[in-house]
């Protein structure tokens, strides 16, 4: 008998010790004293392991203002740090990683003043250039390539559009040419070092077809090939992201829909030839195993007989979603691609906003404006699909989404890809991070509430502020945020915290 007992108290310990070996762990913890109301504060991940932290840290009238970064190793050690001199009126608007620099777009109150630095990770030694932009107002997209910048923001005179080179060298500055208007849109922009060019991936309506252009410029700002994807049969192509490689191995990979310029059928995969139709794949949501599993199994079947119907009849499906592309992720096997499911909503009707961090410098004209005033947006779920090199799709996944909404149209979900084949979902929820594991097309449920370690674990979190969550390294995060922390019932304590965690 005590032989039995022992044999299956070490199975019980063989498995717990498995179960918490699944769970991500959080071996480091960084608290810096800095506080909410005074401090603005971007955490940079580098590929190589290491994070740069910056700092500006206002006085309460804020007309003096303190710039600093921070160079931090893989456990959260500081490696260097540096004061810069920039202006109280100047705010951080985007990041860029180049090789091992750095570059930091920052706006100003005057609309037509940005600077931009450019930091030796290394060392933390730095240029700053100041540039007077007539041409644009606000950034909202921020690509270096040799050193050059190529930034998306709206049109000063039309509010278009607007795509600008801008060498800081020489202080020129350029719009870029293409065919814009009211009714096209950047649907992604990827920067190709190994080429030596930065590819441009421009959606274009009428209000009734839609097509898709992808424009390649090289590091001086000049065109050097315009490709048009004209639609295929009564398929619209609404977004897409485009892969990295040379010219002759590059692809769209994005959304499509018949009818709706704005509802989404299914996704595509096609090459990126010119003046051709997208001679590529397609998938309706009705091909993919996993699109319906945030219903009930009856539900599900009843609504995958009912499209099944529609199609043998020669109608289109009327299972639709309004998507919202992520960034393709590169693995050995070829791309993933994330899309968010989304519903819009009159502001108030739903919870309450998700903690998530949004960029409040991104301009929007004062008619639009108005009308997202009116507006919210509740993500419902996010699809997940694996492609190998030549856009064959291999699998597809799903995780619903629970009570995240946001007041613009942004992502709510980081995703990062794992050395042992897996996609990790994450996002934060009040004092602490939801991730979902997902293996390839086996679906589950599973959402978990991972729950934030404090540095001394006689205290407790309070409450926590402004929490974010970004990937880092082979499929580790930093989650970050300003918390109150209390000991019993000692007086509380604020602090600015970072921490690792790692799947």
């Amino acid at each position: 008998m005590a032989d039995l007992r022992f044999l299956l108290l070490c199975l019980f310990s063989l498995a717990v010790t498995l179960v918490q070996a699944q769970e991500p762990q959080q071996p480091y913890r960084l608290e810096l004293p800095l506080e909410i109301n005074t401090t603005d504060v971007e955490v940079i991940a580098l590929p190589d392991s290491s994070l740069l932290l910056y700092t500006k840290k206002s006085n309460i009238w804020g007309n003096k203002a303190d710039f600093a970064v921070q160079k931090y190793n893989s456990k959260l050690e500081e490696v260097w740090h540096k004061d810069y001199d920039l202006e109280a009126q100047d705010f951080f608007m985007h990041s860029y990683l180049d090789g091992g620099a750095t570059y930091l777009a920052f706006g100003n109150i005057d609309p037509q003043k940005y600077k931009f630095m450019r930091i030796n990770n290394a060392t933390g030694e730095t240029t700053i250039t100041t540039h007077e932009l007539e041409a644009i107002r606000g950034i909202t997209e921020f690509h270096v390539l040799q050193g050059r910048y190529f930034l998306v923001g709206v049109a000063k005179n039309d509010r278009n559009p607007l795509l600008l080179f801008v060498n800081p060298e020489n202080g020129e500055a350029k719009p870029l040419p293409a065919i814009y208007g009211y009714e096209s849109t950047f649907s992604d922009i990827r920067t190709n070092p190994d080429h030596q060019r930065v590819d441009v991936v421009l959606t274009e309506a009428n209000n009734r077809i839609s097509r898709l252009q992808v424009k390649s410029f090289d590091a001086d700002g000049n065109l050097i090939s315009n490709h048009f994807i004209l639609q295929h049969d009564d398929k619209n192509l609404l977004n897409a992201e485009v892969t990295p490689g040379d010219t002759t191995t590059r692809m769209l990979i994005g959304v499509y829909g018949a009818g709706s310029l704005q509802l989404s059928q299914g996704f595509f995969t096609a090459p990126v030839v010119s003046h051709q139709e997208a001679n590529g794949e397609f998938y309706n949501f009705l091909q993919l195993r996993n699109s319906f599993k945030y219903m009930s199994p009856r539900r599900e079947e009843r609504v995958r007989r009912r499209e099944a119907e529609r199609i043998q009849s020669g109608k289109q499906p009327s299972y639709r979603h309004k998507l919202l592309l992520h960034d393709l992720v590169t693995t050995p096997e070829g791309y993933i691609l994330t899309a968010e499911a989304y519903v819009t909503q009159r502001r108030g009707s739903g919870s309450s906003f998700n903690s998530l961090r949004h960029n409040p410098y991104t301009y929007l004209s004062p008619a639009l404006s108005a009308a997202r005033d009116q507006e919210e947006y509740k993500h419902t779920h996010a699809v997940t699909l694996g492609f190998d090199k030549n856009g064959v799709l291999l699998w597809d996944n799903l995780f619903v989404l629970k009570d995240i909404i946001t007041p613009t149209i942004t992502k709510s979900i980081e995703t990062s890809y794992t050395s042992g084949g897996n996609v990790v979902i994450v996002y934060p929820e009040e004092d602490n991070i939801i991730y979902h594991v997902m293996d390839k097309d086996k679906y589950n449920d599973e959402r978990v509430e991972l729950e934030l370690l404090t540095t001394d674990k006689t205290e407790k979190i309070s409450s926590t502020d402004q929490l974010g969550i970004i990937p880092w390294y082979q499929g580790s995060f930093l989650a970050f945020g300003f918390q109150r922390l209390r000991r019993g019932y000692a007086e509380s304590r604020s602090t600015f915290f970072i921490n690792r965690i790692t799947f």
